[in-house]
């Protein structure tokens, strides 16, 4: 053992001093390094799914109504793919529908931001249960409730259900959304939430330019010409001459699409900016949006095309979309006679991949003194009043604010047909639908024990019927419609029609056999309500809208098994028709 005297010679010797200086010097350095790796931040969210990441439908695409309120997220074909939650935060609502999201998860968040999981087939089995409970409690397939901060609580990463095809979904995929504290969808792949590799420009097909036309002293936009565009080098689109007469003022369309890496599907553009003489007049980012709002997408595109992909580079003035900067009125180019002027147009996506359309234009005469005369049948309808239209038998109000600028509107009565109780409508014009509900009223002769049969029709023009909620004031049947097409009254005298689907009523299910699935079809006026009982109790069936079905998963919690079962199935169409369906089943 050493002594006290021998120890203190050997901590204080020169070499002794140098090694355990070298040392705490390498400690400090390991220790540094090892602080700096621990410390790289963990993003705050994290990615929903453990798949690739990959999209088959991005943020704010045009869709029929509305933008696309979130991403599509690939689950490669198939349902019952683990979601997990993206942050820390706790369950702040649990919806379930047969249309729409489906099943769908909201989590809130410590940043005060929420995520969304949309047409999930199932939840975890705890989140199941309780909403199961609810259901049963309220007797009722459809939930929307919202729940209390310490009902579930998630860590970043805690499973919190399974991908599906829930709701109205046309293929296995997770909606996913990330909203802020005010409920506005946010573009999480614009700004960098997540990375998805993609160096595929998007591109554009087809230039459109419109002139104004005044109609009984208004201006109202009407197709000019449409020019072809090709591709001149990568990134550089280019018309088929360098310079294009356009009667002013006018403004411009664009037929634009993106797609990405690896996949076929057609993406909505996020940016554009048009720029005249270097001076931007137009842009827009879809980089977040409202709720409120979605609908003014109607505006942006041009309906008389054959493909909602038709942008139009202008701001209707009825057109309240925030996702507009640094417009310069309305986006629309006013030219003197022979006046040149430079156009550039740039498309940029969410991963900042551009294409450029370079230009030039020349103004012809104005028609800004001209008078388009109207055809029987035609009227004006202003987008800022009110505008109520009467032929023989129908009547059609527009309230203000229907329309998003003047428009002209053409109504044709045309005889009964289509099984029709009374004579058609037909809208002709406008071809945008409208922004507010429509108020129809058609006159029609129907016994009084039948009026409650009567529904209002809309049609399209694929033959498409749509029955209205309607009312019957004498002499009017009166429903409200945000679309246009045929319109006229229809009796509705059929039940709906229940048939089973994977058993035959009065035998027995079979050993595995978990489920009882009957389809339920309404000839017109759709179904209204239905009920499902066993043995005279309430019985949770899950309707399936995309293909008419209600599907009872046996619940031996509920019901006992093994002995002979009563089932009965009520369904009630719009217009109070009732079908009940009632058998004996051994499960």
């Amino acid at each position: 053992m050493l002594s006290h005297s021998k120890l203190t010679l050997i901590l204080h010797s020169p070499l002794s001093i140098v090694n355990c200086s070298l040392s705490i010097v390498f400690f400090l350095i390991y220790f540094s390094f090892s602080q700096k790796v621990s410390a790289q931040p963990t993003p705050y969210y994290t990615p929903p799914m453990k798949l690739p990441m990959a999209i088959s439908g991005n943020f704010a695409e045009l869709r029929g109504g509305h933008l696309h309120s979130g991403v599509d997220f690939r689950t490669e074909g198939k349902e019952g793919e683990p979601v997990y939650a993206v942050a820390d935060g706790y369950i702040g609502r649990i919806v379930i529908r047969p249309d729409g999201y489906g099943k769908a998860l909201y989590l809130w968040h410590t940043n005060n931001t929420m995520s969304v999981y949309a047409h999930l087939r199932t939840f975890t089995p705890e989140v199941t249960e309780w909403a199961k409970k609810q259901q049963y409690k309220r007797e009722s397939f459809y939930l929307d409730t919202e729940l209390e901060a310490g009902t579930f609580s998630v860590k970043q990463g805690d499973l919190i259900g399974y991908s599906g095809n829930s709701g109205r979904s046309f293929g296995p995929h997770l909606h996913f959304e990330i909203r802020d504290r005010n409920q506005w969808t946010l573009n999480f792949i614009q700004d960098g939430t997540y990375k998805i590799p993609d160096n595929t420009l998007p591109t554009a097909y087809q230039l459109v330019a419109y002139r104004f036309d005044t109609v009984q002293g208004m201006a109202m936009p009407k197709e000019d010409n449409t020019y072809s565009l090709i591709v001149a080098q990568k990134g550089m689109l280019r018309l088929g001459k360098d310079t294009i007469n356009i009667p002013t003022p006018a403004y411009f369309g664009l037929n634009m699409r993106d797609q990405m890496d690896g996949s076929k599907n057609i993406y909505g553009v996020s940016r554009c900016e048009m720029r005249l003489n270097d001076s931007l007049i137009f842009s827009y980012n879809m980089d977040k949006f409202s709720f409120d709002e979605t609908r003014y997408v109607n505006a942006m595109t041009d309906f008389n095309k054959s493909a909602s992909k038709f942008v139009r580079l202008y701001v209707a003035p009825g057109n309240k979309l925030s996702i507009y900067r640094a417009v310069k009125n309305q986006g629309i180019i006013s030219l003197n006679r022979n006046e040149v002027a430079k156009v550039n147009i740039i498309l940029t996506d969410d991963a900042g991949n551009t294409s450029q359309l370079n230009f030039w234009t020349k103004g012809t005469d104005k028609l800004s003194s001209s008078k388009t005369q109207l055809l029987k049948g035609q009227n004006i309808a202003n987008w800022n009043k009110s505008n109520t239209y009467e032929v023989a038998g129908g009547k059609f109000t527009l309230p203000s604010g229907a329309l998003y600028e003047p428009s002209v509107f053409e109504l044709q009565t045309l005889g009964p047909a289509y099984g029709s109780a009374s004579p058609v409508f037909l809208v002709k014009q406008p071809a945008t639908p409208p922004h507010r509900a429509v108020s129809v009223s058609i006159k029609a002769s129907i016994p009084e024990d039948l009026r409650s049969k009567a529904t209002i029709v809309c049609m399209d023009k694929k033959g498409q019927k749509d029955a209205l909620n309607t009312t019957y004031q004498m002499p009017y049947f009166t429903a409200n419609t945000r679309s246009w097409g045929y319109f006229f009254v229809e009796l509705d005298t059929i039940a709906p029609q229940i048939t089973p689907v994977n058993f035959v009523p009065g035998s027995r299910l079979g050993a595995n056999q978990k489920r009882i699935t009957f389809k339920v079809k309404d000839s017109l006026s759709g179904l209204k309500s239905y009920a499902g009982h066993i043995d005279g109790e309430w019985a949770l069936f899950e309707y399936n809208v995309m293909n008419d079905q209600m599907t009872y998963e046996v619940d031996p919690t509920r019901v006992k098994t093994g002995t002979q079962h009563t089932v009965t199935f009520t369904a009630t169409d719009g217009v109070g028709n009732k079908e009940v369906f009632l058998c004996e089943l051994f499960f």
